[in-house]
């Protein structure tokens, strides 16, 4: 009997102490564990909503050193190496040709949806927290037709060309599902060939890119 009380006494300590040891090799395995699982780069994959704001720089000494152009609603789906937009917000690429909203307004109107797609890069960060997206934008091309201004001469056609680079690498937090990246309008020319030529008095402006992946 008196075995038995001492197997008993020695038993439920040891006992208590293995839960403690189990229960800290668990702590230590979730604090390895990537956040939403098996993270991978094709983690960023999926569709996307959010805003774009458009920010100039203007050349001019005398006007001021940036501003804010708006912010529009805009969506995208992001696959293999591509952030796809079906509907490009070009507005205000149209508007610092014709400087003119009403104008604007109108091309854009009579333009419709322009797709533009940009490819990218993915890495994985060494804490699987986040990816990060090294984008390479290519130039995108419009054909717009500018309305006269003159009463019976007819619309002019017009071929456009607007010079896209990136800021820096975009990136795509795991834990929140955001993703953030910058493009870059270094340049708009107007024309084909030997007779293309830029448009004056364009303002380089950032475009910034701020979406959230939608749940499934």
């Amino acid at each position: 009997m008196k075995n038995e009380m001492k197997t008993t006494r020695w038993f439920v300590p040891s006992l208590v102490l293995g839960c403690v040891f189990a229960f800290t090799a668990c702590d230590n395995d979730d604090d390895v564990t990537p956040p939403g699982g098996n993270v991978t780069t094709e983690t960023v994959y999926g569709n996307y909503t959010g805003t774009m704001q458009a920010l100039s720089v203007s050349t001019n000494a005398d006007e001021n050193e940036g501003a804010t152009e708006g912010t529009l609603n805009v969506s995208a789906e992001v696959a293999n190496d591509t952030v796809h937009f079906a509907a490009f917000p070009i507005k205000d690429i149209v508007r610092s040709i014709v400087n003119d909203d009403a104008m604007a307004d109108q091309i854009v109107e009579a333009v419709g949806d322009v797709p533009y797609k940009v490819g990218y890069e993915a890495t994985l960060t060494a804490a699987s927290d986040s990816i990060m997206m090294d984008m390479n934008p290519q130039s995108l091309a419009l054909d717009v037709t500018i309305p006269s201004a003159t009463e019976g001469e007819e619309a002019q056609p017009l071929h456009i060309e607007v010079k896209v680079s990136s800021v820096e690498n975009g990136t795509y937090a795991v834990e929140s599902s955001d993703l953030k990246f910058q493009l870059y309008v270094e340049e708009v020319l107007m024309g084909e060939g030997d007779a293309q030529t830029a448009v004056p008095g364009f303002n380089p402006t950032t475009l910034d890119f701020v979406m959230q992946k939608e749940s499934k």
